[in-house]
């Protein structure tokens, strides 16, 4: 039985809370690229606190990633969420439909970006990405989450120019993130200076 097949046999079976420790055990926690699917798809999902739990967990995972440790895991606190079952569901059976469609177009290729020194750098953007999602940025958390799905599936089916579309997906989103914040601090800062001189607070 492949990683799909399990996910969604699980995903029927679910009658009762788990936590996203349970689910992380489900998704093969063994494969490192997973665990960074896993901690990033529930950002696509309306979860009450996702954005903080999975960026919290990202960090963590990023932390890990760069250490070198094997295998990777989630810190207790996020391990701990506990999901109902009705979204663990729903999370399983998009684990599995996102894994079953990588499946059929990533192979192993372009080696360089999948490697042991791609693989810790693979660090850096597992960390900004889960700044990115845990700021209360508009669709910043949804491109986060594809950033790093392409990403983790790149290295777990070893296809490296998924990979480095993945590093290509989570630049563009560190820039709209920061033009989006940039043009934010202009907007209020235009409206302050407006208000204040319609109050005749200006100096």
């Amino acid at each position: 039985m492949d990683i799909a097949e399990r996910l969604r046999l699980q995903a029927s079976r679910l009658h009762s809370q788990v936590t996203l420790g349970w689910l992380a055990e489900q998704g093969g926690a063994v494969v490192p690229g997973m665990l960074i699917v896993l901690a990033a798809v529930p950002s696509l999902l309306p979860l009450p606190g996702v954005g903080n739990i999975t960026g919290g967990a990202l960090l963590a995972l990023a932390l890990s990633i760069w250490r070198g440790q094997r295998p990777l895991a989630l810190p207790a606190r996020v391990q701990s969420w506990l999901i109902s079952p009705g979204s663990a569901s729903r999370l399983l059976r998009l684990l599995a439909w996102v894994h079953e469609t990588a499946a059929r177009y990533m192979r192993p290729r372009a080696p360089h970006w999948v490697g042991a020194r791609a693989w810790t750098w693979a660090a850096w953007p597992v960390a900004v990405m889960g700044v990115v999602i845990f700021l209360p940025i508009p669709l910043g958390n949804v491109f986060g989450a594809v950033a790093l799905m392409v990403l983790g599936l790149g290295h777990s089916l070893e296809d490296g120019w998924a990979v480095a579309v993945g590093w290509l997906l989570s630049v563009l989103t560190l820039l709209y993130t920061l033009a989006l914040t940039w043009g934010l601090a202009a907007l209020s800062e235009q409206l302050w200076n407006r208000g204040t001189q319609l109050l005749g607070l200006g100096g």
